[in-house]
């Protein structure tokens, strides 16, 4: 793998080389300075771009050039932007000039950047053998879609730019195949209006949503700072742990006292704006706490299972009526998962693990953070009364 670094001083080339020697052995990583004017051969000299972006964006016009040049030669070079500062704007900014992803400077660990990398080099491959989409960008009015970053089974999510000032968004569309669905569609408009009513600094923020016409869409906030999911594999101090879970607990009670459930919470929906701030995602799958809510929000049965079975309270895997303590059970799942490693409960099939939730007893924690065993215990408890019974109850116990 051919990597080229551009505009890094000699202290982060130095600091990348040492990073990658060991774990990359077959790569070349060559640090140039930026040239004036960007040659078109440039973007054909690497297989991946690592590109420092400035501390004010100085680079952003050079990247918006290379990312150019490289697909005007068909040469399909993934680029990587280079943060010093992940508060800024600078990420949505350097996503919109034609970077594919981006890496903070501060606190960059050596597994980041080989994950980092071998990601963008296995889609630099899956371009160059034409096991790319052909599929065309949707239009959407007041907005420009830039490229697909991922999709599921009912939607799939874009990098966009609104047209009026540029400003980068993340744009959730509903798959066309399920634009006909009443059923789906009126979950989609609920899940719109439950974020346009939920205003908490660690939940998202939306800034546009429509539930009609043939492209029903939710625009969003963009996270410069990736997911739990990554920072989980990365591995974590146990306070860096608490501090996490704390941010959450209180996005949480922010969900319970707008009368709502979660029923989703995974480290996959919580997403960071910078290095430390967290905000909640993917509200698709609210319910009313009060079981007797008649509104049209009540539109899944009990009995249906539509939440990730790992992180499933035993309310959940039994498919009976459940409360807001089924959200404090899914955060007792992750509370383990960032201070072990690894999930609680593993298994081959969605029925064992479900099982296990309902009557395996609760693992133990590794001795170093062993300290925290009576705090997932009591999130784990398979009876919701003998759980924490508010956010607000948790956050006391953890506050540190």
């Amino acid at each position: 793998m051919q990597v080229l670094l551009l505009g890094a001083t000699e202290g982060l080339r130095y600091r990348l080389t040492e990073m990658l020697g060991a774990s990359m052995p077959d790569m070349s990583l060559v640090s140039i300075k930026y040239p004036v004017d960007m040659p078109d051969e440039l973007g054909r000299t690497g297989d991946v771009f690592l590109c420092c972006v400035g501390r004010n964006g100085e680079h952003l016009p050079s990247i918006r050039q290379l990312s150019s040049s490289t697909h005007a030669n068909g040469h399909d070079a993934q680029i990587i932007a280079l943060l010093e500062d992940l508060e800024s704007d600078l990420a949505g900014r350097a996503l919109v000039a034609g970077a594919e992803r981006v890496l903070p400077i501060p606190g960059l660990s050596p597994e980041r950047v080989v994950e980092t990398l071998k990601f963008a080099y296995a889609g630099k491959l899956r371009a160059a053998s034409g096991h790319t989409t052909s599929e065309s960008l949707p239009i959407i009015p007041g907005y420009r879609m830039l490229r697909l970053i991922g999709e599921g089974g009912m939607s799939k999510v874009y990098l966009a730019k609104r047209e009026d000032d540029d400003s980068p968004m993340v744009m959730k569309l509903v798959d066309m195949t399920l634009a006909e669905d009443e059923t789906f569609i009126k979950r989609f408009a609920r899940e719109c209006k439950v974020l346009a009513r939920i205003r908490h600094e660690n939940v998202v923020r939306i800034h546009d949503f429509s539930a009609e016409g043939e492209s029903p869409y939710l625009a969003m906030e963009y996270f410069a700072g990736g997911d739990l999911k990554g920072r989980i594999r990365e591995g974590m101090p146990a306070v860096t742990a608490i501090k996490i879970m704390m941010q959450l607990t209180k996005a949480i009670d922010a969900v319970h006292t707008a009368g709502l459930v979660h029923r989703d919470l995974k480290p996959h929906n919580i997403m960071f704006r910078d290095k430390d701030r967290l905000a909640l995602v993917d509200f698709g799958l609210v319910k009313p706490i009060d079981p007797s809510a008649t509104s049209q929000m009540q539109l899944t049965q009990d009995g249906m299972i539509l939440a990730t079975p790992a992180y499933m309270s035993p309310e959940q895997c039994k498919g009976i009526p459940h409360d807001a303590r089924g959200d404090l059970y899914s955060c007792g799942v992750i509370l383990y998962e960032m201070l072990a490693g690894k999930l609680p409960f593993g298994a081959d099939n969605p029925a064992a693990l479900a099982f296990l939730h309902v009557s395996a007893p609760v693992p133990k924690l590794p001795a170093k953070v062993s300290g925290f065993q009576n705090v997932v215990d009591k999130l784990l408890a398979k009876n919701p009364d003998d759980r924490f019974q508010s956010a607000r109850e948790l956050f006391a116990h953890i506050a540190i």
